[in-house]
């Protein structure tokens, strides 16, 4: 399965002929992956590679296809330049069924074991390991109140209120907490307390341009930022830039206004979100569980 990788700088190919940057040969490469054109997907990541882009993710991706094409050795060479590129994530690497085919070679384990490693030592990386895991506990705590069956609303103010407050001072302290600072994970969860703080929307508009540096130096996620941004907007009474937020109309959920409809998927694309129309029925699937 692919990850989607987003970039926010264009590097272009050293072949001018070619008039294509990485970011033009990665969506070209899922396009073909998404049709079942391995052979070329596989192909094009190599040449983004090539032109510059950061390999982690498009040499996973490229394995992926490699995998599918039932050519192993090629597919775990790829894997190895992935890992060398910081891939970490264990799990996605063990469930991928694009991997299926690899799963009985003797290479597959050894590979598995050294993503292992390679996650166990940047879980140990952080800067601020301690707040990093107050943040991973306090992220816990968000979403166990929030997926409860018949959730007690006033804990979950006060679990919002307590987070609100411990942010605040965590801003106060350090900006805003990038990986670097508390790993991928932490970031993720100092994104959600700060999109869960929506009563106090003036702190949200203060973190936003925060977050949004941090996106631009690799310390945050682009698909966090345009969450923010559209909640920020929409509590501040304006129309939204990715069309993220929703609110129920006639008993059916849709989006709040978006200020360019038309080339919204354009948008969602260029910070890793799926078409809107995914999105919706997604969100709709969810709301009749």
């Amino acid at each position: 399965m692919l990850r989607i990788i987003t970039f926010s700088l264009i590097l272009l190919l050293p072949l001018a002929a070619r008039g294509e940057d990485t970011a033009t040969l990665i969506s070209q490469a899922s396009t073909a992956y998404e049709v079942k054109d391995y052979a070329r997907s596989a192909m094009l990541y190599e040449v983004a590679i090539m032109a510059g882009a950061s390999p982690r993710v498009p040499s996973y991706n490229a394995a992926c296809c490699y995998a599918l094409l039932e050519k192993a050795d090629e597919a775990f060479t790829w894997l190895g330049q992935s890992l060398d590129a910081g891939w970490r994530d264990v799990a996605q690497l063990r469930n991928d069924t694009d991997f299926q085919s690899l799963h009985a070679d003797p290479r597959w384990e050894a590979v598995v074991k050294r993503c292992e490693e390679v996650e166990a030592a940047f879980a140990k990386s952080p800067k601020e390991p301690v707040l990093r895991d107050e943040l991973l506990e306090r992220m816990k705590e968000d979403q166990r109140i929030r997926f409860e069956p018949d959730p007690n609303m006033s804990e979950w103010r006060k679990i919002d209120k307590d987070n609100t407050a411990y942010m605040k001072k965590v801003i106060d302290k350090h900006g805003w907490p990038g990986k670097s600072l508390v790993g991928a994970d932490g970031a993720m969860a100092a994104f959600l307390l700060v999109q869960h703080a929506s009563p106090d929307t003036a702190f949200q508009e203060r973190c936003l341009p925060l977050l949004r540096k941090a996106v631009e130096q690799g310390e945050a996620r682009a698909p966090d930022m345009a969450l923010l941004t559209d909640r920020v907007l929409v509590h501040a009474g304006k129309s939204q830039r990715y069309g993220s937020q929703f609110h129920t109309v006639d008993g059916q959920l849709v989006p709040f206004p978006i200020e360019d409809e038309a080339n919204v998927d354009a948008l969602r694309k260029e910070v890793g979100l799926r078409p809107l129309a995914e999105y919706a029925k997604q969100l709709r699937a969810m709301q009749q569980q």
